[in-house]
């Protein structure tokens, strides 16, 4: 019985090649007329199967609640998490039209976005401002670690919101259904 199986897959493998072998010949040659004839090399015209192409429809997104953690990160890989952000926003707005991303920053990673560091993260700190401005993302900062680090609001860009204590505010939007990333 296993000898019958394996005869039965080489036939399969072997009518496979054939059909690859056959379109890879007739790929080229299609007619100008776009019809499902092909011109061989004698000058007469054969039929080609036509094979339908079949668009996927894209993904849907199922949640729409986002949460990004941003602590303890580098500063490379914050600015590539921004800049992906940006990238898809740009590829397929439609998604982002009820779409919640929120990151809560607590900290050292706080650090970079205060006034004195702007000129170290001028680019970082603006596509952060933009994409804020644009309801891509919403940046909140913890003011617990913002007391601990010395950091005033009034050190910070305004369109950082500040939350009272991180954990509790990432708790609280895990409890409406947000995903943390």
């Amino acid at each position: 019985m296993n000898k019958r199986l394996r005869i039965i897959q080489i036939v399969f493998a072997l009518a496979f090649l054939v059909v690859l072998i056959l379109y890879q010949v007739f790929k080229g040659n299609v007619a100008s007329d776009d019809s499902s004839y092909a011109t061989n090399q004698v000058g007469t015209t054969t039929p080609v199967p036509v094979v339908a192409e079949v668009k996927q429809p894209e993904p849907e997104i199922e949640n729409k609640s986002y949460l990004f953690d941003v602590s303890m990160h580098s500063i490379e890989e914050l600015e590539a998490i921004l800049a992906r952000a940006e990238e898809v926003s740009q590829t397929h707005p439609a998604d982002f039209e009820d779409l919640e991303i929120v990151m809560i920053i607590h900290g050292p990673d706080i650090d970079w976005f205060t006034h004195k560091n702007y000129e170290y993260n001028r680019k970082m700190v603006d596509l952060a401002a933009r994409l804020d401005a644009y309801d891509i993302i919403d940046m909140k900062v913890c003011e617990k670690t913002m007391k601990n680090r010395g950091v005033s609001v009034n050190d910070l860009p305004d369109f950082i919101e500040s939350v009272p204590y991180a954990p509790v505010e990432i708790d609280k939007l895990l409890k409406e259904g947000y995903i943390n990333l």
